[in-house]
């Protein structure tokens, strides 16, 4: 036994090894003897050794404490971290708990974390680590690769970038957007760079899956919702299709505080999740029957007469007129010779006819506020301008009909739940002064996940809970920052830079007559910025939309039609060309698909819902893939270069800006860069020095630019360094010009470094901040939303001016979606293309009595 027994001296010497190799972390392939001679032994010597207690306070000492966060992590929320640094390395991580209440009544955010955080520097040392950059030498996919410098990476990209530029345009080079960045100064850098280049930004909202279709149509927003601490003011929470214990755990702590001054808390979800266990009610409906539910409590709404009727007459499009011969809303082409399409009527029971209806598209009149009651129910006629005579009813009174077979004894039969569950639930809307949703973006993931969202919005639409405190609907809003778009388009600094995107924006001629819309009260000014910001995206910033990529490539366009055959009356490809032949589609039409490829934080490959068919019909056809990533994934196997990115805590960022949240959160680059690791802005900062030092070499031609005009990649570097005023680790400063901005007023990099977080000061101006949040938030005060509508009266950004519940689009007629309805999802183990499946979906759309217009 004395053979094999171990002496406390050599125990304790064993465990100071293991503890510094714990405590920091780093596997061993990461140590990398300098020279030959540096591997040879020294004097052997022994380390200093106390007693166990002495071990264990060298652990609780450290050189620096530094602000960070998770920046480019894919997480609907922010927390801050005090991040403990020792001998260069970080340590471990602590939540900072410096969270104010936001208003008196209403609980902080204190404690913000969870244990994905807690567990970075796991990470950030492990074995799934970057550290060199690396060239592929086999095959793609074949894991052949060999350790270049950075000088030999950067000289090769960039000639085949050229190459490739030159063969096929600019255009053709794309970087992946998301969804694991940040809106700090790497981001930036990598989007300035695709800018700068002419590149193309392929919007993946709906690729990735969480683009809130149904919350688009019903009220011109994808992405709803203020900070989390409003959650404790509602009276009646219902989590649907979220588990934010899991998810959001963060802000969870706020549902169940609620409870304890009476809130009532609901969950709807088929699994018994780690949100349900502290539910005062859970309704474990079967899989894609949440629309079914949604329009039970719709119909009790109104049959019970637990509606907000003033709010719906003004709010809403249900007072609007629709003509029962052909379904569609009436309009001024209907009634008047060379009437406007986009104008739409209600009627007025004191002249007893139809009138104009203040708000819509088509109107002049930006306001909704009403003179008198419109009607939501009955049926009139009227005569057309051809002479003929039709009867016009509201949109309420076919809502009415059309919810008429959604009783609770139907409803229980297709969502598999219990009359009385649902009849409680209904009650306990119906009885609420504040209700409230809570939807994840995993809830427009599931097929029909639009019809599901409307009925939900359809609901707190009847209860007037829209444009309340209180009330309404969370699923997440944005907070803008615009310094963010100025960094990404400058190319010179301050306030030089700053003008020339303002004025780059809007042709003269266009910013002249928006400015004369607002004196004249044609449009409202949230109006006019969205314009502008459209005219922007369609116009300056090269941007497509990932279907008009995919139904470019080869063969791409029928893997589609097939996954979808017989779900639709027409093939898949025959709405794509409508709707592109006829600009409904936003983005640019795609001659060549991408030919150079720049992933970033991502993980595409495995992402991808069809990743099959992206890497045998785009992927494989690509010249160049490069991968800039802190760690290896599948897409990076199969790229031509894996570039070491910085980890979170070794460069500076800013967590992504959600409104749960109302602090801007900054991350400090605590330490240097692992290995020969170096941040994005860096890497693009060398990426386009080579490319400008290569094209004056060889005097390249100027590229016709994607939606800018000409493009001249001899001056590439200058632009994107802003003339020189940005150099090779000028991070922080970008950093200091993203902070310029409206929701960060006063707010500098100084500030950050010592505190971690500051207060949002506004909401932006962007599209979605500027009309989504309250105008009079300014940092005090929990963060709701919507109240441009409800309290100004502005239209919203819908076709009717309204929050909307009826679509007369053909496509929605074609397919019976007018109302939000719902529609059975194919069997497990189903496909759509089985006729099995189309029949079950048409059985279920139309329940026993239901009429369709």
């Amino acid at each position: 036994m004395s053979g094999v027994s171990l002496g406390r001296r050599r125990f304790l010497a064993l465990a100071a090894t293991a503890t510094v190799a714990g405590v920091a972390g780093i596997p061993l392939f990461h140590y990398r003897f300098k020279t030959p001679a540096d591997a040879l032994p020294g004097p052997r010597t022994r380390p200093r050794l106390g007693t166990w207690e002495d071990l264990y306070r060298q652990r609780w000492t450290w050189d620096k404490i530094a602000k960070g966060t998770h920046g480019w992590a894919n997480c609907r929320s922010a927390c801050a971290w005090d991040l403990y640094v020792k001998n260069g390395v970080v340590v471990r991580e602590e939540q900072s708990a410096t969270y104010e209440q936001s208003e008196p009544g209403v609980p902080d955010f204190n404690p913000r974390g969870c244990q994905k955080g807690a567990c970075y520097t796991e990470v950030m040392y492990g074995p799934s680590r970057t550290s060199v950059p690396l060239k592929r030498v086999g095959p793609r996919g074949s894991g052949q690769w060999e350790p270049i410098g950075w000088d030999q990476a950067m000289q090769e990209i960039a000639e085949k970038c050229i190459g490739a530029a030159s063969r096929w345009g600019t255009d053709t080079l794309y970087q992946d957007l998301g969804p694991n960045f940040d809106f700090g100064p790497t981001t930036a850098g990598r989007f300035k760079f695709q800018f700068m280049a002419g590149g193309l930004f392929a919007d993946n909202w709906a690729e990735i899956g969480d683009l809130n279709i149904g919350a688009t149509m019903s009220m011109g927003f994808a992405h709803v919702g203020g900070s989390s601490d409003e959650w404790f003011l509602s009276d009646y929470l219902v989590v649907w299709m979220m588990n934010p214990s899991v998810t959001q755990i963060p802000d969870a702590h706020f549902l169940y505080e609620a409870r304890y001054k009476g809130t009532e808390l609901v969950v709807i979800d088929p699994v018994y999740s780690a949100t349900a266990i502290h539910a005062d009610q859970w309704l474990p409906l079967a899989v894609g029957t949440d629309a079914a539910l949604g329009l039970a409590v719709a119909r009790h709404l109104i049959e019970v007469q637990a509606i907000d009727l003033p709010y719906v007459r003004e709010q809403t499009d249900l007072p609007l007129l629709a003509r029962l011969d052909t379904g569609r809303l009436l309009r001024e082409e209907d009634l008047v010779e060379g009437g406007r399409e986009s104008q739409l009527y209600l009627w007025h029971p004191g002249n007893n006819a139809p009138v104009l209806a203040p708000g819509c598209t088509g109107n002049e009149t930006r306001r909704l506020s009403l003179d008198f009651e419109p009607p939501i129910d009955g049926q009139w006629t009227i005569r057309l301008k051809d002479g003929q005579e039709v009867a016009v009813v509201p949109v309420g009174a076919i809502l009415k009909e059309h919810l008429e077979p959604w009783t609770f004894e139907y409803t229980a039969e297709v969502t598999g739940l219990h009359v009385e569950q649902i009849r409680r639930f209904a009650e306990g809307f119906a009885r609420a002064k504040r209700p409230m949703v809570l939807s994840s973006w995993g809830s427009n993931r599931f097929l029909h996940s639009d019809l599901m969202n409307r009925a939900k919005i359809l609901c707190l639409a009847l209860k007037g809970a829209l444009g309340r405190k209180g009330a309404g609907y969370q699923a997440t809003g944005w907070v803008d920052l615009g310094g963010f778009g100025n960094a990404m388009q400058m190319e010179r600094k301050g306030l030089r830079g700053r003008m020339a995107v303002l004025l780059g924006a809007m042709p003269p001629g266009d910013l002249f007559n928006a400015v004369l819309d607002i004196a004249r009260g044609r449009k409202t000014q949230s109006e006019v910025e969205r314009a502008g910001e459209s005219y922007y995206l369609k116009n300056k910033l090269c941007m497509t939309d990932v279907v008009e990529v995919n139904f470019k490539a080869d063969g791409y366009r029928d893997a589609l039609n097939r996954e979808e055959k017989d779900l639709f009356s027409r093939p898949l490809a025959a709405y794509h060309d409508e709707a592109s032949e006829k600009g409904w589609a936003p983005g640019l039409p795609r001659k060549v698909p991408p030919k150079v490829f720049f992933s970033g934080g991502a993980n595409l490959l495995r992402r991808n819902n069809l990743p099959q068919y992206l890497k045998a019909l785009i992927w494989d056809d690509m010249e160049l893939i490069v991968d800039i990533n802190p760690k290896f994934s599948y897409t990076g196997t199969q790229s031509d270069y894996i570039l070491p990115a910085a980890g979170w805590y070794e460069k500076t960022g800013i967590k992504y800006t959600v409104a749960h949240v109302p602090y801007v959160h900054y991350c400090d680059a605590a330490v240097p860069p692992l290995g020969e690791s170096k941040d994005e802005y860096e890497i693009y900062w060398l990426l386009s020095r080579e490319i400008e030092r290569q094209a004056k070499a060889m005097d390249l031609p100027v590229f016709d630019g994607c939606g800018r005009g000409s493009i001249d990649w001899k001056t590439l570097h200058q632009r994107y360094s802003n003339h020189g005023a940005l150099g090779q680790k000028d991070a922080e400063v970008l950093c200091a010009e993203i902070l310029r901005s409206e929701a960060t007023e006063g707010v500098t990099v100084a500030d950050l470094k010592r505190t971690g977080i500051a207060k949002f000061t506004g909401t932006g101006s962007s599209i979605q901040a500027s009309a989504l949040h309250n105008p009079d938030w300014k940092g005090a005060g929990v963060l709701n939303t919507l109240t441009r509508f409800t309290e100004y009266k502005e239209p919203w950004p819908t076709y009717s001016g309204r929050i909307t519940s009826f679509i007369d689009h053909p496509w929605f007629i074609e397919m019976r979606e007018q109302f939000a309805t719902h529609k059975d999802s194919p069997g497990q183990g189903a496909t759509i293309r089985s006729s099995s499946s189309a029949a079950m979906h048409a059985g279920r759309s139309t329940p026993p009595g239901a009429t369709r217009r």
